[in-house]
Order: C-alpha cells, then sequence, then structure tokens
C-alpha cells in the first residue's frame, strides 16, 4: 500500500510550487495612496499622521484597525462625539502589487463646554484658574488644550510652594441628541501644603570646591520648594563648564519637606584645542586655544586664543588674545572680563598693527540674559599711521539656543549701544547701535533652518571718511558674505580693501541631516555696507549662494562649503570654497 502511495505523494509535492507561483504573499502587498471622505474639520495630513502605516509600507491589517481607532480617539478628544468611520475601503492595484486605502468618515457635530466649575481653591480666584486653563464656558472642547492647562495649573500651583496640589478635571456629557450634546467641566483642586527645602547635598566633586557651587545655587535650605529655581541652578551649574553631568534628585522626607541630593561629575578644567582651515583660493589657517576654567580654584578663567592665517605670497595675519576672567567680582554678582590683544596684518599694499585691551563687566539678570559694560582701548598702527579709539558700550545679550555648537531651536539676541571719542578722548568720535538676532527652526526630517538678521548702524561726529579703518566693518567671506573675498564690499579704502559703517546682513541656511553625524547645508547670503547711513538703500543687494557638507564632532562641527557670488564677476572666477570648525552663525 505505501508504494502506491509514494509515486503519488512525490508528484503531488513536484506539482505544489507551479500551483502558488502566481500568489504574493501577504507581506509583499504594499499601502499605496491612504485618502479620506468626509473630513471637514481635520486636513489629510493630519490624519495620515496618526496612522501607524505609511505609503509605502507592507499591507498589515491590523495596523490598519489600530489606525482607525486612533482617528475616532483624536476627533473625540476635539469633541466629535458621535464620530465614526463609516466605512474602510481598499482598491487593489495589481500593477503597481498595492493597496488604496480609502477612509469614509462621518464627524457629526462639535460639542462645546457648558460650564466650567472650580472646586477647593483658595489660592487662585476662579477667574485666574481660568485664565490658566485657558478654557472658558462655551468654548469648543478640546482634550489636548484642557490637558495642557491642568499642567500649567499644576506648575503656577508649584511655583508658589505648592509641590504637592493635585488637580482633577472630571468630565459630563449633557444632553441626548447629538447636535445639543455640552460638556460639564468639574475642576477639583487639592492644594495641600506648602513644600519646603529641609536639605541641599553635593555628592561628586572632586577638585571643584563646594563654594562655588552654593554660590550658582538658587535655591537653599530652609527655602520654598520650587521647581524653576531648581532648573535655573541647573542652568547655572552647566553654564560654568566644569561639569559633564549634574543630576538634581528629589527625596521626600515629609509632606511638606524635601531633600536635594545633587550629583556631579565633573569635566576636566583645562583644555587644549588646535584647528586648521582652508579659505580658497589660497589662504590657510592654523587656530590654537588653550584655556583653564578654574585658575585659582575660584571658577576665574584664564584662556589664550593664536589664530595665524598665511598664503604662498607671504602674506600673513596673526592674532593672539589673552583673557581672562574673574567670577563674582569682590563678592558681587558681577564678573569682569580683562582681554588684551595684539593684531597684526602683512600684505603686499599694506601692514597693521593693532594693540587692544576689553574690560568688561558682566551681570546675569535673567535666564539666558546678561547685561555688560564694556571699554574698549585700541592703537592701531596703518601704514605707519598711528590711531587711538576708546570706547565705551553697553550690549544686552539673550543665549536661548539648545545647543550653542549646534543648535537645532532656539534664539540668540545681541544688541549693543557704542559711544566712542568725545571726553573719553581719542582719534574716532561715533556712534553706534548693533542689533544681531539668530534663530533657528526644527523642520520635518530633521532639517534645522538657521536665520540670521544683523543691523549696525554707526553716526560720525566727524566726516565718516576721517574714521579709521581699524574701526570700520568689513564684510566678504565666511562668516560675513560667503562666495565674496574677504573685505571685498564697500567702500575702498586706503589700505586698497574695502569697507563701510552702516552694515545690513540676512545669512539663510537648510541644515539638513545626511547620515547619522553627517549633514548637509543649502544657503544664501544677503548683504552690503555703506559709509554714510543716508545712503542705506534695499535695492541691488550682494547675493551669495552655495552648498556645503558638514560633520559633527565631539567638539563641534567641520564643515566645507562651497559658494558662488550672484553678480558681475572676473572671467576667471570659480567660487569659494570653505573649509572650518564652527558653522558661520
Amino acid at each position: 500500500m505505501v508504494k502506491r502511495v509514494f509515486p503519488f505523494l512525490f508528484i503531488l509535492l513536484l506539482c505544489l510550487p507551479s500551483c502558488f507561483r502566481g500568489v504574493k504573499r501577504s507581506e509583499e502587498i504594499s499601502i499605496g495612496e491612504i485618502k479620506f471622505e468626509g473630513n471637514h474639520s481635520v486636513s489629510d495630513n493630519k490624519l495620515r499622521e496618526l496612522l501607524p502605516i505609511k505609503k509605502g509600507n507592507p499591507y498589515i491589517e491590523r495596523l490598519l484597525m489600530a489606525g482607525a481607532e486612533r482617528i475616532i480617539s483624536f476627533y473625540r478628544g476635539k469633541g466629535f462625539f458621535d464620530m465614526r468611520i463609516s466605512k474602510r475601503e481598499g482598491k487593489f492595484l495589481k500593477v503597481q502589487n498595492e493597496i488604496e486605502m480609502t477612509y469614509y468618515i462621518f464627524e457629526g457635530f462639535r460639542s462645546r463646554i457648558d460650564t466650567v466649575v472650580i472646586e477647593g481653591n483658595t489660592l487662585f480666584t476662579d477667574r485666574g484658574i481660568r485664565r490658566i486653563l485657558s478654557v472658558n464656558d462655551g468654548d469648543y472642547y478640546d482634550e489636548a488644550i484642557i490637558g495642557a492647562g491642568e499642567y500649567s495649573l499644576s506648575k503656577e500651583y508649584a511655583e508658589k510652594g505648592y509641590t504637592n496640589a493635585m488637580i482633577r478635571v472630571h468630565r459630563t456629557i449633557l444632553g441626548n441628541h447629538a447636535a445639543s450634546k455640552r460638556v460639564l467641566l468639574d475642576v477639583e483642586i487639592s492644594e495641600g501644603g506648602k513644600v519646603w527645602v529641609r536639605d541641599v547635598r553635593f555628592k561628586g566633586l572632586k577638585g571643584v570646591r563646594e563654594k562655588i557651587v552654593k554660590r550658582e545655587m538658587k535655591i537653599e535650605e530652609n527655602d520654598l520648594y520650587r521647581p524653576s529655581l531648581v532648573y535655573e541652578s541647573q542652568s547655572r551649574l552647566y553654564k560654568t563648564e566644569l561639569f559633564s553631568d549634574v543630576d538634581i534628585q528629589e527625596k521626600r522626607v515629609t509632606d511638606d519637606s524635601v531633600d536635594l541630593v545633587i550629583l556631579f561629575k565633573e569635566d576636566k578644567s583645562k583644555f587644549i584645542q588646535v584647528g586648521f582651515g582652508y579659505e580658497s583660493p589660497n589662504k590657510a589657517l592654523l587656530l590654537f586655544r588653550w584655556g583653564h576654567l578654574n585658575l585659582f580654584g575660584n571658577l576665574q578663567r584664564l584662556v589664550i586664543d593664536l589664530s595665524l592665517k598665511g598664503n604662498p605670497e607671504l602674506e600673513h595675519w596673526e592674532d593672539i588674545r589673552l583673557t581672562y576672567r574673574e567670577s563674582y567680582l569682590l563678592n558681587s554678582g558681577f564678573n569682569l572680563v580683562a582681554s588684551p590683544a595684539l593684531e597684526r596684518k602683512f600684505t603686499k599694499k599694506y601692514k597693521e598693527s593693532n594693540l587692544s585691551l576689553d574690560i568688561i563687566l558682566e551681570r546675569p539678570i535673567l535666564i539666558n540674559s546678561q547685561i555688560s559694560f564694556l571699554y574698549d582701548f585700541r592703537r592701531a598702527t596703518i601704514l605707519e599711521a598711528p590711531n587711538i579709539t576708546n570706547r565705551a558700550s553697553v550690549r544686552y545679550l539673550y543665549e536661548g539656543r539648545d545647543n550653542i555648537m549646534v543648535p537645532r531651536k532656539g534664539l540668540r539676541l545681541l544688541s549693543q549701544i557704542e559711544y566712542a571719542g568725545g571726553f573719553l578722548g581719542g582719534d574716532n568720535h561715533f556712534n553706534r547701535g548693533r542689533f544681531d538676532i539668530a534663530s533657528y527652526h526644527p523642520l520635518p526630517f530633521g532639517i534645522v533652518l538657521a536665520i540670521r538678521s544683523s543691523v549696525i548702524l554707526t553716526f560720525p561726529r566727524e566726516e565718516p571718511e576721517e574714521i579709521s579703518t581699524d574701526v570700520r566693518l568689513e564684510m566678504g567671506g565666511y562668516g560675513t558674505m560667503r562666495g565674496f573675498e574677504e573685505a571685498s564690499i564697500g567702500r575702498l579704502d586706503e589700505r586698497g580693501k574695502m569697507s563701510g559703517l552702516d552694515q545690513l546682513l540676512f545669512n539663510l541656511e537648510f541644515r539638513i541631516p545626511v547620515y547619522k553625524r553627517l549633514f548637509s547645508s543649502l544657503f544664501t547670503d544677503v548683504g552690503n555696507l555703506w559709509m554714510n547711513y543716508s545712503d542705506i538703500s534695499l535695492r541691488n543687494p550682494h547675493i551669495g549662494v552655495g552648498f556645503g557638507l558638514g560633520y559633527i564632532t565631539p567638539i563641534g562641527v567641520v564643515r566645507v562649503d562651497y559658494a558662488r557670488a550672484l553678480e558681475d564677476i572676473a572671467p576667471d572666477y570659480t567660487g569659494k570654497l570653505y573649509v572650518n570648525f564652527a558653522h558661520p552663525f
């Protein structure tokens, strides 16, 4: 019997592959276009974002069902309590081997809030709580707004020291008819009592004195426990650059007191940095920096910067600057910065030597903000003609970027008012105002849009041409207008270079991730320089465009950029190539 069955089974096994040759496995069928019908209040793009499956993904039924549930949940969170998906239809496209999905949506009516009832509040008035919640009678019901309001109210209570406060929002749907459904919100508040800091302890300190840490702390023993002060303390400790990690842990002791334990990982206080760069057509750069961030054990800093540039024509540029910083001068809230510098330039057309001293008093005034008072002395010798400049200025700086070296979001703002000469003495007499703003915006797919605007206006108290070139502005090159020679925009001066007194500059850059730490960039620079503010015009600006590649290293960014000027250029002009160790802004 077995001998008779065996040949039959053998023939059947040979035939099976041919039987299934034309059958496609479900995993090989992909999702095509995803469409929606009947959605009037929510866009197609928003609904597609809710789906766990996208165009081009393999067809998986359970993910499509999960997507339908997410859409229903989203709509009902917006107050469409009778919303439903009346039909989900799939159309198989044989040629593309994909299924085109269509969701048919019945939105129904959107409910509003009937009444907001508030109970248990003594610290804030009903009106104040409604303002914090951003919810009022008659508003459309929106679960996201209500949830954000709960968080904001809890935060406000915590900032008053009531970190134990409990906020509960109860929702009751009123009415049976779909068109008349409304929601009663009952905000139940249990304020509890104030919470105090009983003890603050530090762990992990080795080379950094506890005195330095305590000075940066904004919250101490016996203070009300306020989260904003904890965050500000952590931010200030990071800004000392002495720590690679600052972890603040809360240990609840009783209902009305906590202990704070701060765990530190110290960073190295000494550092050496060496950088190389290249700028077409033939200029090489060498950068050297040495620093000590805690020189005498009280957060004193000393940094020495050396910059050397040269080309085959034996032209060279030498800059050396020493910066000393004394934190909390005489136990005040001010920091003192003293920075002498020597700059020398040797070119075929001219020689220049600048000796300067900057003295700065600065003080933090808000989180991420500081105000500075500056005095600058400069003795410049250009073509063997010395000029002395004395100037004083007031500067405001806001640093709100998420990362100084590789920002992805945030804002940096600098404004400055300057007075030169006059009763201070010297050979240059002018007033100057400066406003710089750089903003960073995260876009989809990890792209970052970086924008900078810079306006500098100079008001001479003498003839503009009498102001020496060492305090004029220069435009062109990597930091301002890429695609142009350095100091190639403005009016020709005695050195054979271009300079000016008034500047308008706009930079726009898309920083696009490529692979892991590798990114590309597309940029446009627009700007101009003038010798007299009355000549400023938005017509006929200089424009440079380009692209580049960069790599994010642990200590910053390495970039290679190519740029071209969009205007009349020499026949042999081939654009500019830049190799640098930082973003231009």
